[in-house]
């Protein structure tokens, strides 16, 4: 197996994720491929560190690609018959390797989905998540009930840390799969794509990676930004994979409004994000979302309303923290 670890500009968070493969559980048939994407800060003086215990390789590209590329370059690069692609900013449980492995060679299925622990910044556990356990039968029911089971969003191979796939999946349709370079979603497509094509599926409960939460990007930092980055993403999917069958809009909307409930949509809305929502529309309405949650939003905004809905939000969210507050231990 090759765990592909994409980077840019995260050589304190690479040294924690690098920090936390323990050598002992590679036994040899595990290696370490890093692809940086011309790194502007110490990167590659973290790399060369690790070179004297991890079976590690690494290249440096010539200029930021951005995301999409880098990803496809790190698999390209991969000489395992498997690859996990493990974000840097990402940490691996003890004992996640070898589990994985073990995964990988019971299963024998083309791809292995597992669970997370999803962290904070500083990688302070808050939640798990993992998907239903088993193989998922090869039939498109089988498959659209596995989809909407997820418990959120990640799980649908958003997260590139959650699953391992055969590196002949992703490279068999390498020229398919950059057809996606700029949707910051290469990885999710090369999956569903392999998928739906009769690539075989299977997952276990175990979470074997915490993800580092709270890492400021263009997308998590502007109100709005990703549920119409995931909206648009999820309507080509559907469109160009899954033939816009009706089963699979039902699927994924499933674990969409669980990472995107009615409660997110408004607290975007009253944070000026309600343009986000506009443009996502049909998207919204199509992975379920009420159409009166919508035009409800849409007559706050005729009737200047949403500076009202933001400040009983924040009041609540103010008095919820003091609440907190005075309930902890001194």
């Amino acid at each position: 197996m090759s765990i592909c670890i994409p980077t840019y500009n995260r050589a304190g968070f690479l040294r924690e994720c690098l920090s936390s493969i323990d050598p002992a559980e590679l036994e040899g048939s595990v290696e370490v491929v890093v692809s940086d994407n011309a790194s502007t800060d110490t990167t590659l003086a973290v790399l060369e560190g690790f070179k004297a215990t991890l079976p590690l390789r690494y290249f440096v590209q010539s200029e930021n690609f951005g995301p999409d590329r880098n990803f496809d370059a790190v698999v390209a690069s991969a000489q395992g018959e498997y690859c996990w692609l493990l974000g840097s900013d990402d940490v691996v449980e003890p004992g996640g390797i070898r589990k994985l492995v073990a995964a990988l060679t019971s299963l024998r299925t083309d791809i292995v989905q597992f669970g997370y622990i999803q962290g904070d910044l500083h990688l302070l556990p808050l939640h798990r998540a993992a998907p239903p356990a088993g193989h998922v039968g090869a039939t498109s029911e089988a498959f659209s009930a596995h989809l909407a089971a997820q418990p959120n969003m990640s799980l649908l191979f958003t997260f590139i840390s959650a699953y391992a796939f055969r590196r002949t999946v992703w490279m068999a349709r390498q020229e398919l799969v950059r057809t996606w370079i700029g949707t910051y979603y290469i990885q999710m497509f090369a999956m569903h794509s392999a998928l739906a094509a009769g690539a075989s599926l299977a997952a276990i409960a175990d979470c074997l990676v915490v993800a580092r939460g709270g890492n400021p990007n263009e997308f998590n930092t502007i109100p709005g930004r990703f549920i119409a980055l995931d909206a648009r993403t999820i309507t080509r999917l559907i469109r160009e994979v899954h033939g816009d069958r009706p089963a699979l809009w039902q699927a994924i909307g499933e674990p969409f409004r669980r990472s995107y409930p009615a409660k997110a949509l408004i607290h975007v809305a009253a944070n000026g994000g309600l343009h986000y929502i506009k443009e996502s529309r049909e998207a919204l309405l199509r992975l379920g979302h009420s159409k009166t949650l919508l035009d409800g939003l849409m007559l706050l905004e005729r009737l200047k309303l949403l500076s009202t809905v933001k400040w009983l939000l924040d009041s609540r969210r103010r008095a919820f923290k003091k609440i907190k507050s005075q309930g902890s231990p001194a």
